[in-house]
């Protein structure tokens, strides 16, 4: 579970990795083989997702809410 904003940063940088390799995979395995390994991936990036979802859902802490400007 991802517990502040730095893990969240975390967490979709890796996102993204996943996804980056699955596109590699894509265009360089046969559709038999790419389906296979593809399972994996897609697994752990669903899971990611949700993280970051439930994360987002959450009302921010308040060592992360923004300051106040004065006007």
């Amino acid at each position: 579970m991802i517990q502040n904003e730095s893990e969240l940063e975390v967490t979709r940088q890796r996102i993204k990795a996943f996804q980056d390799a699955l596109i590699a995979l894509r265009r360089n395995q046969l559709p038999s083989n790419y389906a296979q390994i593809a399972t994996n991936f897609l697994h752990e990036i669903k899971k990611m997702e949700e993280e970051v979802h439930e994360y987002l859902q959450r009302f921010p802490t308040p060592e992360y809410t923004p300051a106040k400007i004065p006007l």
